[in-house]
């Protein structure tokens, strides 16, 4: 109504047949890409997901059953009597348009009280991890402790800023341990480092040099911490021998990289916290793949140490 007063958009999200479609077409066929150049396949793993609007499982669900002829997409619901923000109980999702069970591999209660603690843990440590995907992540792990499989797909589909209160975990991150492509092609002299932190991903050589060129460094710059270095720098929040050898002398500022910008921040902070000058890159080499045209298997590979 107020859009048709005003001569706004409504989005009708969950009448809109392009919310489904959406998650059918770019969401399913984007993790496959990504899974097709680790050598996987969508078609191997369960996928598990919260049920909001019911577009994404659904979008997946006919994705996956299209292509592959396969009912893999489990839907995650919180208990009858919890609140999960924008998230449906199983009584509630029924009746509305995009909720299709024919088209599920099964559907699961969950409680939400125990999802919370995941939710807590993760938030609190920088990983963006909201109320949904903690939901759909704990009922995975409950899946692999009941032998249910092994090779899952969990969605996590929202970021935990808007529940940090609530959690009472810290949010107090400032703004200068974020820089983005623009300020450091602007002033790249001042990092005297830029250096690689991720997990589970290393970049390839296309990706360092990528890296270099985008920013505008010299490629001997780039330097690359080991996973299990960035490992225990985010679990144990000290600065691992491996890491502390790429760091420059003094207080000369450091650009730290990732995938996407969460664990370089989440790393940045940490630093901080111990006197090291370091900023994270917003978005990561996936901002950077995308401005360049890129694809992430031209540019990363899971890392083999």
């Amino acid at each position: 109504l107020l859009a048709r007063i005003y001569d706004g958009f409504c989005p009708e999200q969950y009448d809109n047949e392009l919310n489904v479609k959406s998650h059918e077409t770019i969401t399913a066929a984007e993790i496959d890409e990504q899974l097709k150049a680790q050598r996987h396949s969508l078609d191997q793993f369960k996928i598990l997901t919260a049920f909001g609007t019911g577009g994404t499982s659904t979008g997946i669900a006919k994705y996956v059953q299209t292509k592959y002829r396969r009912k893999s997409v489990h839907v995650v619901f919180p208990l009858f009597n919890q609140e999960v923000a924008g998230i449906r109980t199983k009584d509630k999702a029924a009746g509305l348009k995009f909720y299709q069970p024919e088209l599920y591999g099964g559907e699961h209660e969950v409680d939400f009280e125990a999802a919370k603690r995941l939710l807590k843990f993760f938030a609190g440590r920088g990983y963006g991890i909201g109320e949904s995907g903690a939901l759909a992540l704990y009922s995975c792990l409950q899946m692999i402790n009941y032998g249910a499989g092994n090779k899952f797909v969990v969605i996590i589909a929202d970021g935990p800023q808007k529940y940090m209160t609530r959690l009472e975990v810290p949010t107090g991150i400032p703004d200068s341990l974020e820089t983005n492509v623009d300020a450091v092609t602007s002033n790249a002299s001042s990092y005297d480092r830029v250096i690689w932190t991720h997990a589970m991903f290393v970049p390839r050589e296309a990706g360092i040099e990528l890296v270099a060129s985008t920013l505008g460094c010299d490629k001997d710059k780039v330097k690359v911490a080991k996973v299990q270095d960035v490992q225990a720098l985010i679990v144990r929040e000290a600065i691992p021998e491996g890491i502390s050898e790429l760091l420059p002398k003094g207080r000369s500022r450091t650009l730290l990289v990732c995938m996407v910008g969460g664990t370089s921040l989440r790393a940045a902070e940490i630093l901080t916290k111990k006197g090291v000058v370091a900023q994270s890159l917003t978005g990561g080499i996936m901002n950077l793949a995308e401005l360049s045209n890129r694809s992430a298997d031209e540019l990363v590979e899971v890392a083999s140490e």
